[in-house]
């Protein structure tokens, strides 16, 4: 007896094929949404509950901070923006609520910075080739592995928290929290901001 007499019905014959019980008609409407999505000139590219990120010609960076309130980001280039004066629409949501403001990537300063400019002057300075990090696989790290971000729309002294960061390596009575690699790559990042700033 087999299992299909069982449980009372039928098992189907091993050597037909299944067939379609109606004909495929046209292209299917997720065809076409992935088309109509292509054309656009900002595409979406990562998605959550609350949040998307976005990516395309204009888009800066974007970029998101998980945990029990996720966080987002994106700078995107304004309309009067040139390579000589980069500006950028810097928008998201922080822990402390929704942001949207504008600001010249040259005025930056990583003494007094919210993580969202920090994050639009690293990928500047990557997209202009004025930094290169000998780390391929810390590229796109805004901050050294381990460092909190904090509310990514309140302003701190991220040069000074890079050097709390470091020291915390040589401070510690065992062994560091980090790898050597984590904080090469935090002197690295802190020579770039100090140049900049």
């Amino acid at each position: 007896m087999n299992i299909g007499a069982l449980l009372n019905f039928a098992m189907p014959d091993a050597t037909t094929l299944p067939r379609r019980s109606r004909p495929a008609s046209g292209p299917s409407a997720f065809s076409e949404s992935l088309t109509a999505e292509q054309e656009k000139p900002v595409h979406r590219f990562i998605q959550g509950p609350d949040f998307f990120l976005r990516m395309g010609e204009n888009i800066l960076c974007s970029g998101g901070v998980g945990g029990a309130n996720p966080q987002t980001y994106e700078a995107e280039f304004t309309a009067d923006s040139t390579d000589e004066d980069p500006i950028v629409r810097i928008r998201g949501t922080a822990s402390s609520g929704e942001f949207d403001f504008t600001c010249h990537i040259r005025d930056i300063d990583p003494h007094n910075a919210s993580y969202a400019e920090l994050a639009a002057l690293n990928r500047w300075l990557c997209r202009t080739g004025a930094y290169q990090t000998k780390f391929p696989g810390q590229a796109g790290s805004v901050l050294p592995c381990g460092m909190d971000c904090g509310d990514v729309s309140k302003k701190r002294d991220f040069i000074s928290g890079i050097q709390n960061f470091i020291a915390s390596a040589s401070n510690s009575s065992h062994y560091p929290k980090y790898g050597p690699s984590i904080y090469a790559y935090a002197r690295e990042l802190l020579g770039i901001y100090q140049e900049f700033s």
